[in-house]
């Protein structure tokens, strides 16, 4: 994969950048891990998915209310 003018990407640069969007997710998923005391290696299913899904929603309207979208369009937690 080359940039035009540019030394080409190396697989090591690309697996290596930092994606900020996931990162903002993953913080929120181990803030909320440690909140309710849930050990992601030793959760139950229930667990995973009660965090999984509360990950989702808070990251979400996180996102939403950086961007100015409307929170309306937030799927609520556990909604089909």
């Amino acid at each position: 994969m080359e940039n035009k003018g540019k030394r080409p990407v190396s697989d090591a640069e690309w697996y290596c950048r930092k994606d900020p969007e996931e990162e903002r997710f993953y913080d929120i998923f181990f803030q909320l891990c440690q909140k309710y005391d849930v050990r992601w290696a030793s959760a139950s299913l229930k667990e995973r998915q009660f965090i999984e899904e509360v990950t989702r929603v808070t990251y979400e309207r996180d996102r939403a209310l950086r961007l100015g979208t409307p929170l309306s369009e937030v799927r609520p937690s556990f909604a089909s």
